[in-house]
């Protein structure tokens, strides 16, 4: 079984008719490097453009938040409500004093900012992240511990704000039962089931503890969900584990540019897969930072990135001894297209071979 080109057939790439498309069918899809974020749902469509992807955003359709493992994810506005009460209050039940007490806040100061930014966002207000930072500043609450990130992030989490549309360069953080109203309800159960069938449906084959580290959850949680879904996937024994998978999953092929965090990347605890045809690469730092990848059949290629210019792209490309850049031009098209701009490809030396083959293929 060929788990890297079975994934790659499997994410769809330029198959789906619009960014809402990809969302629902992922599940949720990892945004917190928001540039690359915004190639990650443009390269599953057919044609979309960054316009299209910002558009989504500015109207609602998408929302991105914090979510799962308490990073930054697109999902569709319809589903925060029910992924915020199956993820976000077990974050909030994991912060230790010690993280209040570093970031010098207390449960009265983050009622006094929940207060204030009800007061300023109520009936369709839209602030910037400097303009709920001067907020805080006002009622008393400095910036001098971060405690606006810890802060917006508990509000996110708790369900209160949630980021809006984006203002040029600008984030910004509307209340999450006025942007977005019309939220599904599911129970715990019925949420992990739902997620896990866009999980398996899109990222298989996949084994469990996959599905499980995608959440950020125990394996024991995680098959709930996989539970009552297993007559809608195939199960296929590799190398002593088991995998599920969608029926009359096909590989594909192709070389791709990836942006850093892709979901076909960073949506599993075991990567292996990937590095079967070239020589193994770091592909994150230590601290959790994806790069940008190529990929060649669903094969880790080299890395890549890019610098957007006034009237340009450039494309730095590093690819591994023994791939073809050439292989690239169709998808750097592509990406041409979706940027809106010209793209100058720039061919650099391979990158450095790490010094472990483990640790780094099974970080989040």
């Amino acid at each position: 079984m060929d788990i890297a080109a079975l994934r790659l057939g499997n994410q769809r790439v330029g198959r789906f008719d619009s960014v809402e498309d990809v969302v629902r069918a992922l599940g949720a899809v990892q945004a917190q490097d928001y540039g690359q974020s915004l190639w990650a749902l443009g390269l599953r469509t057919a044609t979309g453009r960054v316009t299209e992807v910002e558009d989504a955003l500015r109207s609602g359709r998408l929302v991105r938040t914090w979510l799962m493992r308490g990073t930054i994810h697109y999902v569709l506005a319809e589903d925060v409500g029910w992924m915020l009460s199956l993820f976000g209050k077990r974050f909030l039940a994991k912060l230790t004093p010690k993280a209040w007490q570093y970031h010098n806040m207390t449960p009265e100061l983050m009622s006094l900012a929940r207060t204030t930014f009800v007061d300023a966002l109520s009936g369709g207000g839209c602030l910037t992240r400097r303009e709920m930072i001067d907020l805080m500043a006002g009622v008393g609450i400095p910036d001098d511990r971060q405690q606006s990130y810890f802060t917006l992030n508990h509000l996110a989490q708790e369900g209160l704000v949630v980021p809006g549309p984006p203002r040029g360069k600008d984030q910004t953080f509307v209340l999450l039962e006025e942007w977005a109203p019309n939220q599904r309800s599911l129970s715990g159960e019925e949420a992990l089931a739902v997620l896990a069938e866009r999980f398996f449906t899109s990222h298989g084959p996949a084994t469990l503890a996959d599905f499980a580290n995608w959440c950020g959850i125990g394996v024991r949680e995680a098959g709930l969900g996989l539970e009552p879904i297993k007559d809608q996937l195939v199960r296929e024994t590799f190398d002593g584990k088991e995998y599920w998978l969608p029926p009359s999953l096909e590989p594909a092929s192709g070389a791709l540019l990836l942006p850093a965090y892709d979901e076909l990347v960073i949506g599993f605890k075991d990567r292996g897969a990937y590095f079967g045809r070239y020589d193994e690469i770091p592909i994150s730092t230590y601290n959790g930072m994806f790069y940008a990848t190529i990929v060649e059949d669903g094969q880790i290629a080299g890395l890549w990135r890019r610098s957007i210019k006034r009237t340009s792209v450039e494309v730095e490309l590093r690819p591994l001894p023994g791939f073809d850049v050439d292989e690239l031009a169709e998808h750097t098209a592509r990406f041409s297209d979706f940027m809106g701009l010209p793209v100058r490809t720039v061919v650099k030396d391979a990158p450095e071979r790490g010094t472990s083959k483990v640790s780094w293929r099974s970080r989040r």
